[in-house]
């Protein structure tokens, strides 16, 4: 009987801690360049967390950050103002967690039935943190390069920096200063803008004459 007992109890642990990695390993995201987060996104906004509360529905809840909308930089057709932003209450789901009333955050999100929604996927970092190269693309030059998506074979070569295709609409040199510059703030900054980003991937950036990996 005892025999019978540990053997339940083993294999009640060992599904248990199954259930635990799948839960901590489910969220797997591919780094990618501001740019093709920005023209992925339906909205995109400069705004401060200044709340939130967890909504119960579905096995691990949804959050819901009430937002103080400072810019709009994309997402006019969809809503005119945002308020809330919901995400998964789990991090293992690729929920995000905001600090409320510290930061202004650059937020990324897609529009379901009426609500805007992000996750670690997705490209969300405190404003200050964010390069002056990022600040000008989201102001103004990532919306003219959405035809030229920065993943490698997409965009035309250049021998000189100079010449600029018309979909490519953003300095070479700035893009490769971005894509580092991002890089280096997913390593350190952990928990907003996906600490779980990328393990094992290359991001591809073009340059004047090749391509680099970062």
């Amino acid at each position: 009987m005892q025999s019978l007992c540990h053997q339940l109890l083993s294999l009640l642990f060992v599904f248990s801690s199954l259930q635990i990695y799948q839960l901590t390993e489910a969220c797997s995201c591919a780094l990618s360049h501001p740019q093709d987060a920005y023209c992925n996104s339906d909205i995109v906004i400069r705004a401060k967390v200044v709340g939130k509360k967890l909504l119960k529905d579905g096995p691990f809840g949804t959050m819901r950050y009430t937002v103080k909308q400072m810019k709009m930089y994309k997402g006019f057709n969809k809503m005119q103002h945002v308020q809330h932003i919901y995400t998964d209450a789990s991090e293992s789901l690729c929920g995000v967690k905001f600090d409320i009333n510290k930061y202004q955050y650059l937020i990324t999100g897609r529009v379901f039935d009426g609500k805007v929604y992000t996750g670690l996927c997705n490209f969300n970092q405190p404003w200050e943190r964010l390069s002056l190269a990022q600040k000008k693309g989201i102001n103004h030059r990532y919306q003219l390069g959405c035809n030229c998506r920065v993943s490698g074979n997409n965009c035309a070569l250049r021998e000189n920096m100079d010449e600029v295709a018309p979909g490519e609409n953003m300095d070479k040199m700035d893009m490769y200063k971005e894509a580092k510059a991002t890089q280096q703030q997913q390593s350190q900054d952990g928990g907003v803008g996906a600490k779980k980003r990328g393990r094992g991937r290359q991001n591809t950036l073009l340059t004047a004459k090749h391509t680099i990996l970062l």
